[in-house]
């Protein structure tokens, strides 16, 4: 990824969703390991991808921070403000934002709407001298300049070779404080941080916020948008000042702005402009200038203004600034700085593939023949051949198939149910049957599609475990109930993260517990048993020692009259 590139993943934020392929109208987005990156190369920087992740996880690159230390170096910091900013802002006049961005330091601040009154009036100069080149198509805004080159390079001899507003308007502030100043763009637009780093006009801008950027930055600093003084008096529109909504440079220019005009053709929404580029490519449109935008609406629907509302009202808002006296002139033709710019062929090499390879690819997700191509869309691309395709520029996975991994995992989970020994009984937090494994269903002696979506107390008498964690959200992870008198289970109950769910796993343990019973029992009888043998053994060691005793008793009497009659013979 080039660090200079405006658009980035937040990687540990990825969540596999695929929302910003789908938005993707380029398909920029490389999806590898499961993460969603943006291709530079491929990108047009119209945002669509940050506004569209659920997750957050696309991060535009702040240039906060190095205007910050601009400010800290002590240089001259001075801004350029997008003709939207009325739209953002609660603006009467633009002394306000003047005010504002000396709270934070800047030394001057100027509307951007200065460089597009000259733009415009080049742009119908251009259109006057170059009849070769019509339709021309507009410059001004970048993400549409972003497209041509990269996605319609033949089209790029109808571009008018003029910069856009914030070019002009900070050549002019260059020329007024000197090339040390640091020159800031504020507008609603991503692509205005990928146009200040374009090598033909690299220096001019020196960095670019958005104004959700310095909303934040005002709230950071505790400071708040000056209110307005008074209310300016009302004046003939400066339509420089609506350069923002669809149409404007057309009206900045004086051109036809009926919509019934067939010299002229504005547009705005990216579909709507690549509609209007496919008819330039065919020869088809006959028009002497197209105003391309690619937010629809115009600039005050960027993605910077995300926070800003209503798209109409926002128009509103912005024609209403434009009709007030504001402080700062519109130039006259002899101020004007260099207008000119260059724009190249960008164009992306695309590698073709054999009808072999994308076949392989194909089955890698089961999809053998047109039946199994459902072309739902999930995975970002139109159709599963577009999907093959990107994944063999190495720009998809052949594994983002949902369906595929959808019927993998219930695949996966089938046989898991259908093989486990043990019970399985999943239910909701109401206690309601939602799936149970056969081994349930004979354990239980039902089946599932008579019970499920009843309550579990019809299938399973005892439910105080399941209600226990229902509502501790504590597992119960060892407890021997019995559900019968001939049937005594070990379960297992545990809570679904993030669902409103509960898993029951039941281990038929009635024959272990007879076993139990009847080793109890021998081991009973065994005792008794044996007590009573110790016993008899006792009795006949007290029997036998008796004998013993008398027959002792008895041989002392002999041997002591043996003695006396053997001694009495002696003497």
């Amino acid at each position: 990824m080039n660090a200079n590139w405006v658009i980035s993943t937040n990687k540990a934020r990825c969540r596999d969703c695929y929302r910003c392929v789908r938005t993707c109208r380029q398909k920029a987005v490389r999806v590898e390991n499961g993460q969603a990156q943006v291709v530079p190369e491929r990108c047009i920087a119209c945002g669509d991808c940050v506004t569209a992740c659920p997750q957050h996880a696309k991060v535009v690159r702040d240039d906060t921070s190095i205007v910050r230390q601009a400010l800290a170096d002590a240089r001259t910091v001075v801004a350029s403000v997008a003709p939207s900013a009325p739209a953002f802002f609660d603006m009467t006049s633009f002394c306000q934002m003047e005010r504002a961005l000396q709270s934070l330091g800047f030394a001057a601040a100027g509307e951007t709407a200065y460089g597009a009154q000259i733009v415009g009036q080049a742009h119908k100069d251009w259109v006057a001298d170059h009849p070769e080149s019509w339709p021309v198509i507009t410059s001004s805004c970048p993400v549409i300049v972003n497209l041509l080159e990269r996605y319609y390079p033949d089209l790029l001899p109808h571009l008018a070779p003029i910069a856009s507003p914030m070019i002009v308007h900070g050549r002019a502030l260059r020329e007024r404080f000197g090339p040390e100043a640091f020159v800031v763009f504020i507008g609603p637009c991503f692509a205005k941080k990928q146009e200040i780093r374009r090598e033909a006009v690299s220096g001019i801008v020196d960095a670019a916020l958005t104004f959700d950027e310095l909303s934040t930055w005002l709230q950071e600093s505790n400071q708040v948008f000056p209110s307005p003084e008074s209310e300016p008096r009302p004046v003939i529109r400066s339509d420089a000042r609506a350069f923002a909504v669809e149409g404007g440079l057309v009206g900045t220019a004086e051109m036809d702005t009926d919509f019934l005009a067939s010299t002229v053709v504005t547009t705005s929404g990216l579909e709507a402009c690549e509609d209007v580029l496919e008819a330039i490519r065919r020869n088809d449109l006959k028009a002497e200038i197209v105003e391309l935008m690619a937010c629809e609406g115009g600039c005050i629907n960027g993605p910077g203004m995300e926070s800003a509302g209503s798209t109409y009202l926002a128009r509103q808002r912005v024609l209403e600034f434009a009709s007030r006296q504001q402080p700062q002139p519109m130039p006259d033709r002899q101020q004007w700085p260099d207008v000119s710019q260059s724009y190249s062929d960008q164009d992306i090499d695309e590698p073709t593939y054999t009808e072999e390879q994308i076949t392989e690819v194909l089955r890698k997700v089961d999809k053998y023949n047109l039946d199994d191509e459902l072309n739902c869309g999930a995975c970002g691309y139109p159709t599963c051949r577009e999907k093959a395709i990107a994944t063999l520029k190495g720009m998809a996975e052949a594994t983002m198939c949902i369906p595929y991994m959808r019927r993998r995992a219930e695949g996966l989970r089938q046989v898991v149910m259908d093989v486990t020994p043990n019970a399985i009984l999943i239910v909701d937090t109401r206690l309601y049957l939602q799936d149970m494994s056969p081994s349930a269903e004979v354990m239980l002696g039902c089946h599932l599609a008579q019970v499920q979506g009843h309550p579990l107390q019809e299938v399973l008498p005892v439910i105080d475990g399941f209600a226990q964690v229902r509502n501790s959200r504590q597992p119960v992870l060892v407890e021997t109930v019995a559900l019968r008198p001939d049937l005594t289970v070990e379960q297992i109950i545990v809570p679904v993260e993030g669902q409103s769910l509960l898993v029951g796993i039941l281990r038929d343990i009635t024959e272990t517990q007879a076993q139990q019973a009847e080793i109890e029992r021998l081991r009973d009888e065994t005792l008794v048993r044996t007590q009573a043998v110790v016993e008899k053994q006792m009795r006949v060691a007290q029997e036998i020692a008796q004998l013993l005793g008398e027959t002792t008793a008895e041989t002392k009497m002999m041997l002591t009259r043996l003695a006396s009659v053997l001694q009495e013979e002696q003497q």
